[in-house]
């Protein structure tokens, strides 16, 4: 096809712009919940005074339920249709989202440990990110269906534009104002005292910081509700993959038999299909470059701030400001690489940004300072068009395929928790300067799988399949051991300091329950808190070590 008769062609076919709306507008609502999420780490760790480790459960059980729900979405989709897995997902999202609520309320009783307080908000989060999935999985390959399959890739990018800006919301008004305003000043060691001489007052107190996070999570939920009714009442576009509704009774029995139809391996199981999905090299490749992506870009966002209070020498408030022009960046290039794509093939455009991020990730490790700052939003900038475009690559000349495809592209969102591990191994041994190394390796990654698809990707009709020129699978296998390697020695290489509590003379120690702190109640029955320090010495009453 020419150019000319290419560049004529809608992006979005005018009979479906307001499905095409509805459906656009979820891709802004999960990535509003995506920072919503960030945000909960460094909330749960003033709330309940935790650890780093502690914390990371959150984003283990987001990515977690990200990476188990992508086949079951595929099921609901291939049995049932695009718009039925859409509004499945979108009603456990607000089921998750409005669990928030009852799960803050055992914060109320005593008898309830905080591991169970934690873990019955782990369980709403993983209801609240399983409806992520399950929408992302339906609704990027119906976005992909609904026109040409020559503007499928642009469709894509063009959708994918207002996830960033959900981002955004998510970050400046529900975390900054709502969640995080709640916040008390009490550090561990005040909450520690509160908790040695009125439990009931640190849990009035953990009740007032929630009730922000709470109301967030709730409000979003009926949003999500609002949204739900309207889909249902749209009359979607019913592209290929659609299949008509045969009756209330056969569409029970058709998701009540989903297991059983999956374990079986004639023609036209999942298994089967899934099977001749990962025959397309194309998309084999796209799978793993997809993995790759979200873990760099994971790792560029997770560590942004940190990397600005240390260069630019700033609180978490200030430094906030760089991850949102950081955002910023983001929504912005996604918008000028969907105008570039009329112009410069999608393949092109996605191994030269990975490039571009590459050479800016040289600075963020060996210049720092300013300079490092305004290279890290830069890689925002870079990241803009890659999630979008890989998907859209990897989906080509898949056709009806693409119901049980789109799973494996969801499924490699778990990169996101996988690499980001290994980046903070490496930024505790080696400093977060030096563990951008890890996002530059996914980045090459990305460069290469663009480079090889513009070179010879093809779609050939006789076969059903797309090949691609041989990627050398031995190289992306020693990036990947590399990767787990470094890893691996920071992990080993990390020690832990030798821990032992301050003796303080006339003085109970009663542990509180914190890392390194303990209370200590002195001759006058006076509290204060001690850390634990490497030492054994005696000390008197009232003096203290380690603070």
């Amino acid at each position: 096809m020419s150019k000319e008769t290419k560049h004529s062609i809608p992006v979005v076919p005018k009979g479906v712009w307001f499905p095409f709306i509805l459906l656009t507008s979820c891709f802004a609502w999960w990535g509003l919940a995506n920072n919503m999420t960030d945000t909960l780490l460094p909330f749960f760790k003033r709330l309940m005074s935790m650890s780093d480790f502690q914390t990371s459960w959150i984003q283990m059980a987001f990515y977690g339920a990200y990476f188990c729900l992508a086949i079951p979405a595929a099921l609901i989709v291939q049995r049932f249709s695009y718009k039925v897995g859409v509004l499945f997902g979108l009603g456990m999202f607000a089921v998750g989202g409005l669990l928030f609520y009852p799960s803050s309320l055992f914060f109320g009783y005593e008898s309830t440990s905080d591991t169970m307080k934690y873990m019955y908000f782990l369980i709403s989060l993983y209801i609240f990110a399983g409806g992520c999935s399950i929408l992302e999985t339906s609704a990027n390959p119906y976005i992909l269906a609904m026109g040409d399959p020559e503007t499928a890739t642009r469709r894509l990018n063009l959708a994918q534009s207002f996830n960033p800006i959900g981002s955004i919301l998510g970050v400046m008004i529900l975390s900054k104002f709502l969640i995080l305003s709640n916040l008390t000043p009490f550090d561990p060691n005040d909450r520690a005292i509160l908790d040695v001489i009125d439990s009931k007052s640190l849990d009035a107190l953990q009740l007032g910081e929630l009730h922000g996070a709470i109301t967030a999570y709730v409000g979003f939920a009926v949003l999500l509700v609002v949204v739900w009714v309207a889909i249902l009442l749209c009359k979607m576009p019913a592209c290929s993959a659609n299949q008509p509704d045969k009756g209330i009774a056969k569409n029970i029995w058709n998701f009540v038999s989903i297991p059983m139809d999956a374990l079986h391996f004639n023609k036209g199981s999942f298994f089967y299909q899934m099977r001749e999905v990962l025959s397309h090299r194309n998309y084999l490749w796209g799978v793993i470059a997809q993995f790759f992506y979200v873990g760099a870009q994971i790792c560029v966002w997770s560590y942004t701030i940190r990397y600005a209070m240390q260069e630019l020498h700033i609180l978490e408030a200030s430094a906030s400001d760089i991850y949102i022009a950081g955002m910023f960046a983001f929504v912005g290039m996604r918008f000028v690489c969907t105008w570039l794509m009329k112009y410069i093939s999608p393949n092109m455009l996605l191994a030269t940004m990975s490039v571009l991020a590459v050479l800016c990730c040289l600075p963020v490790m060996f210049i720092g300072g300013k300079i490092g700052v305004v290279s890290l939003i830069c890689i925002s900038g870079c990241m803009s068009l890659m999630f979008p475009t890989i998907y859209g690559i990897a989906s080509e000349g898949l056709g009806e395929k693409m119901k049980i495809g789109g799973c494996g592209l969801i499924m490699a969102i778990l990169g996101g928790a996988v690499i980001t591990a290994v980046q903070g191994r490496v930024s505790d041994a080696m400093g977060i300067n030096f563990s951008y190394i890890v996002p530059a390796f996914c980045f090459i990654v990305v460069a290469y799988y663009g480079f090889m698809t513009e070179k010879g990707a093809e779609y050939d009709p006789e076969t059903g399949k797309t090949s691609m020129p041989h990627i050398p699978g031995k190289l992306l296998a020693f990036l990947c051991v590399m990767i787990l390697l470094v890893g691996g020695a920071c992990m080993a290489s990390s020690k832990s300091a030798a821990t032992s509590v301050a003796a303080v003379a006339g003085a109970e120690v009663q542990k509180t329950g914190i890392a390194g702190c303990y209370a200590l109640e002195g001759p006058a029955g006076t509290f204060d808190v001690i850390e634990i320090v490497p030492t054994k010495d005696k000390v008197k009453a009232g003096e203290f070590k380690g603070i």
